[in-house]
């Protein structure tokens, strides 16, 4: 379970973020952090969102966001994938089909289209792991992506 205190923490400083680029044409409505977070001792992708929304990243949340289109601090146009994903909890020993899977491994791509062969920034792009992440990642998107809490 994530800290009350820590989510208010990513949450202002996310605001801040989205403050520095407000007047930006067209504007960033909406963002999340992305960050490291244990979750029963395995360290797992974090999401805090505008709104102070605090959940773990899923594979939907981050098809959606992709799909929205994001930029990196609100400067760098990012691409993001799944690598590797997490069975749904169990409960009782028995899958939940109904929870999502976790992003395990999460590709990120630089660049106006991101794509493999887009250049220098996209080959800066890689592979992180939750306990890879160098810091937080904030993600900023024109308008909030569907699927996505505000």
């Amino acid at each position: 379970m994530q800290s009350p205190l820590v989510t208010e923490a990513y949450q202002e400083r996310l605001a801040t973020v989205m403050t520095w680029h407000r007047d930006a044409r067209p504007g960033f409505r909406w963002g999340v952090v992305l960050h490291r977070r244990d979750e029963r001792g395995r360290a797992r992708f974090g999401a805090v969102t505008a709104g102070g929304e605090s959940l773990l990243l899923t594979v939907p949340l981050l098809e959606a966001l992709d799909e929205a289109g994001c930029w990196l601090d609100g400067a760098l146009p990012v691409r993001l994938a799944s690598c590797a994903v997490v069975a749904p909890p169990m409960a009782g020993g028995v899958p939940r089909p109904t929870r999502a899977p976790l992003v395990a491994a999460l590709a990120i791509g630089f660049g106006a289209q991101a794509g493999p062969d887009e250049g220098l920034l996209a080959a800066m792009g890689g592979e992180l792991t939750p306990d890879a992440l160098p810091g937080e990642l904030f993600l900023l998107a024109r308008e909030r992506p569907a699927r996505w809490p505000r």
